[in-house]
């Protein structure tokens, strides 16, 4: 490894795990809204979603992540989910898996309340003797981590109306501090709150406009706000563009095929420090849709249906 890559991979390292870099990040967040917050679990049709995420492509041993996201209705009132995600950075290893579980409660015709839980475990490795550190030794890097297992609770809470829906959630609330051998540095993850709002607007008979903000804030750590413009074509084209606030500018697209198949990707230019090295990020994603019977959708009841429940 080049030493100009192993200092931005340190630095990468550090800004990630020692300073509470906890939850997978996605460029395209709108299409697994259940990894984040498990109100959104079996909401919509039933799903299975694999996503692959490479982030600050041209830098050795950058972060890359995997989800697979699977939804299944059960009733208009209760969802479930399941959350597999695997995400690689350098030296670490992270597995997390999450069961979820939703509640609606209908307040009137159109308007509902939707309760979440998220439960399950962790597991990360640290092999430290993959650095190449050079000449002499550095305690910090001396001993490695080996499956260290986690448990993990998160809520979720979403409201949707008529015409817009906002949610409040956190994945895990349970502090991590991954520190069984290493002399100095800890690798201390921190509960993550996100807040997402959005609304729906008819262009015209062809088009619709989804606006939404994601917000996202651990302790000690600033916000982090995505701003997304998403547009939706005759049910079977999707595209739109989000600004992650000083950070990256997005486009994204994705399309229907072969009736209950979706396929999409999204590009990240990088605006943060690191865009001089590594100028982008890349998102792709497959879904295959398992409709329902039409009395066990929730989605029927409030906007955030998607015209053939493409994308988000």
């Amino acid at each position: 490894m080049k030493c100009n890559s192993i200092i931005i991979l340190l630095n990468l390292l550090f800004s990630f795990l020692a300073n509470a870099q906890q939850n997978a990040q996605f460029s395209d967040y709108k299409i697994n809204m259940s990894s984040f917050n498990p109100a959104f679990a079996g909401y919509y049709d039933g799903s299975i979603l694999l996503i692959h995420r490479s982030q600050f492509t041209g830098i050795e041993g950058a972060p890359e992540t995997q989800n697979l996201n699977i939804n299944v209705p059960i009733s208009i009132y209760m969802g479930t989910g399941f959350n597999l995600i695997n995400e690689n950075l350098g030296v670490t290893q992270k597995l997390i898996a999450t069961a979820d579980y939703s509640y609606t409660i209908y307040t009137n015709d159109y308007n509902m309340i939707t309760f979440g839980l998220k439960g399950g475990i962790s597991n990360l490795n640290v092999n430290y003797s993959r650095l190449d550190l050079g000449q002499g030794n550095d305690v910090s890097f001396e001993n490695n981590i080996n499956n260290l297992i986690r448990p993990r609770i998160g809520v979720g809470f979403l409201y949707n109306a008529p015409s817009w829906f906002v949610g409040l959630s956190t994945p895990n609330f349970i502090k991590e501090i991954d520190d069984p051998s290493i002399k100095s540095t800890p690798l201390t993850t921190n509960s993550e709150f996100y807040l997402i709002t959005g609304f729906l607007t008819t262009i015209n008979n062809n088009l619709l406009f989804k606006p939404s903000i994601l917000a996202k804030k651990a302790k000690n750590e600033p916000f982090v706000i995505d701003l997304a413009l998403n547009f939706e074509l005759q049910g079977n084209f999707r595209f739109g563009v989000s600004y992650r606030w000083d950070n990256a500018i997005t486009a994204t697209v994705g399309i229907n095929f072969m009736e209950n198949f979706q396929a999409g990707f999204t590009y990240d230019r990088n605006i943060n420090g690191l865009g001089a090295y590594a100028p982008s990020s890349n998102q792709f994603y497959l879904k295959y849709v398992f409709k329902h019977a039409k009395d066990i959708r929730r989605d029927n009841f409030s906007f955030t249906s998607p015209t053939n429940n493409i994308g988000f």
